[in-house]
């Protein structure tokens, strides 16, 4: 009898590790008010970020930036006179102690202001730092930019970076 007790005791378990059960016990079911795994993100807008930001920002500090300009502007491959695409990166979240809108690029050569387009479309200029590695090895990317761009801290989103 405490032979089968421990057998059933060890597959509760294991099928609550991983969501099994049909999913019983993932969290995802119609009554769990979480909205799920699966559920889709609703991409946040605001207005264009063009001042740079000094000192510590909260994130009740920064708005989402729009994405009907320079976003739309990239997709149509309408650019500006005087832009220029950098190039693509991937972005990882950069050192949140540091302050400000900023991205660690291999893509820029010196300091300077750069427009960062995320892939769900919102923008948001940034203060472009040269990362001192390899062309296409990745970038860092500031908590306040990440916050701003609506971006889940923990993804690897692949932003445009545009130079003025």
């Amino acid at each position: 009898m405490t032979r089968a007790i421990s057998i059933l005791a060890v597959l509760a378990l294991a099928g609550c590790a991983n969501g099994g059960f049909g999913g019983l016990f993932s969290g995802d079911g119609p009554g769990s008010g979480f909205g799920g795994r699966n559920a889709p993100q609703e991409a946040a807008t605001g207005e264009v970020i063009t001042a740079a930001v000094t000192g510590e920002a909260a994130a009740e500090d920064i708005a989402p930036a729009d994405s009907s300009t320079r976003a739309a502007a990239v997709a149509a491959g309408d650019i500006a006179t005087g832009d220029s695409v950098r190039g693509f990166t991937v972005a990882s979240l950069g050192d949140a102690t540091q302050p400000g809108l900023w991205i660690e690029t291999p893509l820029v050569d010196r300091e300077r202001v750069v427009t960062v387009v995320a892939p769900n479309g919102t923008t948001v200029e940034v203060t472009a730092r040269p990362s001192g590695g390899e062309r296409g090895s990745g970038s860092r990317l500031s908590l306040a930019a990440f916050q701003a761009l609506g971006l889940n801290l923990t993804s690897l989103p692949t932003v445009t970076v545009i130079a003025d």
